[in-house]
């Protein structure tokens, strides 16, 4: 019985190395799927567009519970640029979750669901959960944010 478990422990083994050693060698395992090309959809693409030009930063938050008892606050923070209304850069500033009381949050996974550089627009997202007590009732979730840099 136990040799038994012990080769297939070894057989699931075998098994997951050799996929992870074809995912290493496969030329597109891990690449990022690529946005369309930019020239489709972007507001006034060229230099000499009548975009709005310049730097900003841009937040959306969520929170819940009540505040000093039992709160939470989730956040996500985009700062962008952009020439002639083409976004020229693009970053996740800050993602996090505030909470005091008898509450506690994380903040997980952020990115970047549409657009960005070279586009007229963009949209990104962020995901938490948190969990709390309020007259010995818990409350628990997952809270989603979403921010997004319209064209123009």
């Amino acid at each position: 019985m136990r040799s038994e478990l012990r080769c297939e422990l070894r057989r699931a083994l075998v098994v997951a190395l050799l996929a992870a050693a074809a995912l290493a060698v496969s030329p597109t395992a891990g690449a990022a799927v690529a946005p369309p090309s930019p020239t489709v959809i972007c507001a006034n693409c060229d230099p000499s567009g009548t975009g709005w030009t310049g730097c900003t930063q841009t937040t959306a938050s969520e929170s819940g519970g009540i505040p000093w008892l039992a709160h939470y606050r989730h956040y996500l923070v985009v700062s962008y640029c952009k020439s002639a209304g083409t976004i020229t850069s693009l970053d996740i500033a800050a993602h996090g979750c505030d909470f005091d009381g008898a509450a506690a949050c994380s903040a997980g996974s952020s990115w970047v669901t549409s657009g960005g550089v070279g586009w007229g627009f963009a949209s990104a997202t962020g995901h938490a959960v948190y969990i709390g007590a309020l007259a010995g009732v818990p409350f628990a979730g997952t809270s989603v944010v979403n921010v997004s840099i319209p064209v123009g």
